[in-house]
């Protein structure tokens, strides 16, 4: 499966290697079922707009990298 950052500008896609330099990962989105406050916060900070990114299109496929992840932990990560 294709993953991809969903972080605003970030263009970081498992299709292109080359966009991965420093050995960078992918964090699954929390999902909305089992944590729908930091869903809500993760959705907020990725800064895209609602129709993009929103709850109910929240699933499996949806990842941030850790180019931008410490964005995500240092302020809502519990």
């Amino acid at each position: 499966m294709v993953k991809r950052c969903c972080y605003g500008t970030c263009n970081s896609d498992t299709r292109y290697p080359d966009r991965l330099e420093g050995g960078v990962q992918f964090v699954p989105f929390p999902k909305p079922k089992t944590n729908l406050e930091k869903c809500l916060k993760w959705i907020k900070l990725c800064g895209r707009p609602h129709s993009q990114l929103n709850v109910a299109n929240i699933g499996a496929g949806r990842y941030v990298c850790t180019k931008v992840s410490t964005v995500f932990f240092n302020k809502s990560y519990d």
